[in-house]
């Protein structure tokens, strides 16, 4: 699980501490990401980090919303759809607990924990949920897909069948010939829906496999 930590400088000492706090309850089986430098990317260094973490974690103090950074970094948080929440520090006061309204606070660093660790893997089991639902449709795709296949083949070498044998039976008159000309086109018709039908089974399944893929990759950078 990878935390992304908030903070102001400000109270650098007391983040310091709620970090090793956040090591001990969790037995260090949790990464913790920041951005300290002061560079002039930093809001690209913020951004790559915050896609790589789990949660995105605003340690409170007296003033933290104040900051022009720690209010872009909420608002980046919010545009990339991560969960937010917050630990609260002793020097936490009401106007920056009042801009923590959309999302949940702490004030002890193991209710924080335990509730990230909840919610870590109800998540991993949704999306292990969604992962065998996507394949199973898959497979159920691929089936369609033959016995779609199937049918047409079937028509189509029944209707060149029909005409081979009216040719074959009334040699090249004009009525056979005819008729031998309305079932090519009908064949040929019936072949262009075919591989349309077809194409839209590959597109599905090219869909679907790219999400597979997408959270295949969340459950082993989760598990890592």
């Amino acid at each position: 699980m990878r935390l992304f930590i908030c903070n102001r400088n400000t109270d650098k000492i007391a983040t310091e501490n709620v970090i090793k706090d956040l090591f001990a309850v969790s037995e260090n089986s949790i990464a913790i990401l920041q951005e300290t430098e002061h560079v002039e990317n930093w809001k690209t260094l913020v951004e790559k980090k915050m896609q790589e973490s789990d949660f995105i974690v605003f340690v409170i103090g007296a003033d933290t919303f104040a900051s022009d950074q720690v209010k872009w970094e909420y608002a980046k948080a919010k545009s990339l759809n991560k969960q937010i929440v917050g630990i609260k520090l002793s020097t936490a006061s009401k106007e920056s607990i009042l801009f923590c309204q959309g999302f949940q606070v702490f004030e002890k660093v193991e209710q924080c924990f335990k509730f990230l660790s909840k919610t870590f893997e109800d998540d991993r089991k949704l999306k292990f949920e969604q992962y065998k639902m996507m394949v199973s449709s898959t497979e159920k795709v691929t089936e369609s897909r033959m016995k779609v296949n199937n049918l047409f083949f079937t028509i189509t070498s029944s209707i060149l069948s029909v005409g081979f044998v009216l040719g074959k039976t009334f040699g090249f008159t004009i009525a056979a010939t005819i008729g031998m000309i309305v079932l090519t086109a009908l064949s040929l018709l019936v072949s262009y829906f075919w591989e349309k039908l077809i194409d839209s089974y590959g597109k599905l399944n090219t869909g679907k496999f790219k999400v597979i893929d997408k959270i295949e990759k969340q459950l082993l950078d989760e598990h890592v």
